[in-house]
């Protein structure tokens, strides 16, 4: 199957268009965690079960326990 060059390029704008509008919703989602998570860490939890440990910062990973004492 043979594909025109006008056809091809067509859909190459096609594909860079999606991932572009895919990338500015992928920042948006980002920025929007990011700050989600630091108005969390911002919290008046004090240091008492189950609230042992200040919220993760983006990227980071949680606390390895829950704080939880069984």
């Amino acid at each position: 199957m043979k594909i025109k060059i006008e056809r091809l390029r067509e859909i190459v704008r096609e594909k860079i268009q999606e991932a572009a509008a895919e990338g500015k919703f992928q920042s948006y989602a980002k920025g929007s965690f990011s700050s989600m998570i630091s108005l969390l860490g911002k919290g008046g939890n004090k240091n008492t079960p189950p609230f042992k440990h200040k919220a993760a910062k983006a990227g980071k990973s949680g606390p390895d326990d829950s704080g939880y004492t069984a």
